[in-house]
């Protein structure tokens, strides 16, 4: 697919990953709707240096973990651009706020909504849009911590993203030929996630990797211009994590 002209929807990129693939794919030339649940002032900021670019871009607010908030969002889509070509599955909640046996069942459902049930109903609608146009790409951020190893303390987190590979994988059979759904599993990444993490756990985490070094944001938003510019793979997850799940 050639991206340029081309409606993206990227789930929460009002800063970290998600606006590292917004502007890769505004450079590409793409229309981009940038979405944030919470930050507001990020979410500007994302369209701001998208029109910087000469590109144009839509700002919209809603919370993928509520399906009526995801009507709307789709809805303002397909009213500003009149079609949907690619949509981005990023928005999360990275990692467990709380250790797992201190969890409660709103901890837990408030994660599992927005990283996986919210990615399922958003893909819902993209599919009906992309089905009318006779194409479309879905692409979904998933995790090293989805993959079969497991993801250590993250218990949650990583049966989300785990989830996501399944999802990712049987939803590809399900929309093939015409739409092509695949993921991201990104490794570790300098996001804000890591901001109050003690600095021997995070050397513990790089010295796991065979590249010994964070990967970088625009790494990861260079995998999913990869994915939306080919036209002949589904059905997967690429791992772009330093050769972290080799070992």
């Amino acid at each position: 697919m050639d991206i340029k002209d081309r409606s993206v929807l990227v789930t929460g990129s009002s800063s970290g990953i998600g606006r590292a693939i917004a502007l890769r794919f505004a450079g590409e030339g793409a229309k981009i709707v940038v979405n944030y649940h919470v930050n507001k002032t990020g979410g500007q900021e994302t369209l701001r240096k998208i029109e910087e670019r000469g590109q144009e871009a839509l700002l919209v607010q809603a919370d993928i973990g509520k399906p009526e908030e995801i009507d709307r969002l789709f809805t303002t889509v397909l009213n500003k651009f009149g079609a949907l070509d690619i949509l981005i599955n990023n928005a999360a909640i990275a990692l467990e706020r709380v250790p797992f046996m201190e969890a409660t069942y709103e901890d837990i459902l408030e994660m599992v909504k927005t990283n996986l049930i919210g990615p399922m109903l958003c893909s819902q609608r993209a599919v009906r849009i992309m089905e009318k146009q006779g194409h479309g790409k879905i692409l979904n951020t998933s995790s090293i911590r989805g993959a079969e190893y497991g993801g250590g303390w993250a218990i949650v987190y990583a049966a989300t993203k785990a989830g996501i590979n399944s999802f990712t994988k049987t939803l590809a059979k399900q929309v093939a030929p015409k739409i092509q759904v695949n993921g991201i599993a990104p490794g570790f990444v300098k996001t804000r996630s890591y901001d109050n993490m003690p600095k021997e756990r995070i050397d513990f985490y790089i010295n796991q990797t065979y590249l010994k070094r964070w990967n970088t944001e625009d790494e990861i938003a260079d995998a999913f211009v990869f994915l939306a510019k080919n036209d002949g793979i589904t059905g997967q997850v690429i791992y772009v994590d330093g050769g972290f799940t080799l070992k």
